[in-house]
């Protein structure tokens, strides 16, 4: 059925929230694939509905609402940005002197704003379910497995899916500085029970050495986690 007519509710603000690596606001979006209404689009700038408009499915929904996240995180620092389009691999582009980052699942988009003076910023959102163990061998170094709850299935898959969503962030906040693909491999993520994660990056052509402050939170019964990383 399509979600046309509950336009108001699709695409809506869920929340606001401010983090230590910068403001994030959420979305919700409809888990369709149906075209994105034209109401809702006419919301972006000209350049952002254009580029909307050439997208189909599910491309097109996400990138909507993660505008529409981003621009509404950008609000709440004081700053209004020209068209947001995505660089040349796929970032959005922000103003000189800011950073930002857009995650999205099935029914949420999340962006998230900051001044650059603490480095580039990533960040990732994750369904707490459904549980996927099946993951655990792709994204998690030997070591990283073995350090994992044997007792509990389900403390061990919020384990595995907390370094999975911090190695989502890693990704996007390195890529400015390394322009590549970072496979999961090419980090060790250890979190705390505090909100923190210490990280260890083995990249496989030798680039940095770089500082990493990975955090987490659970937040509105998601998994929300942020990265900020500079030259070391």
């Amino acid at each position: 059925m399509s979600y046309t007519a509950d336009v108001l509710s699709s695409f809506a603000i869920e929340y606001h929230h401010a983090t230590a690596h910068g403001v994030l606001t959420a979305v919700r979006i409809p888990d369709s694939p149906e075209p994105v209404p034209s109401a809702v689009v006419d919301r972006l700038p000209h350049g952002e509905a254009e580029f909307a408009r050439t997208l189909r499915g599910y491309r097109q929904v996400q990138f909507v609402g993660g505008r529409i996240a981003l621009r509404r995180a950008c609000e709440q620092i004081g700053l209004t940005a020209p068209d947001i389009l995505p660089n040349a691999r796929g970032a959005p582009s922000l103003p000189e002197g800011f950073v930002g980052s857009i995650s999205h699942k099935r029914t949420i988009a999340v962006g998230m704003v900051a001044r650059d003076t603490e480095g580039t910023l990533g960040v990732d959102v994750e369904d707490y379910e459904p549980m996927r163990p099946s993951i655990e061998k792709a994204v998690l170094t030997d070591e990283e497995r073995r350090s994992l709850p044997d007792e509990d299935t389900t403390r061990r898959w919020i384990a595995t899916i907390m370094r999975f969503s911090i190695k989502e962030a890693i990704y996007k906040a390195l890529d400015p500085y390394v322009e590549r693909y970072v496979g999961f491999h090419e980090a060790h993520v250890t979190p705390d029970l505090h909100g923190h994660a210490a990280v260890q990056l083995h990249l496989a052509k030798g680039e940095g050495p770089f500082c990493v402050d990975a955090r987490y939170v659970w937040l509105h019964g998601r998994l929300l986690t942020s990265v900020r990383i500079r030259p070391d």
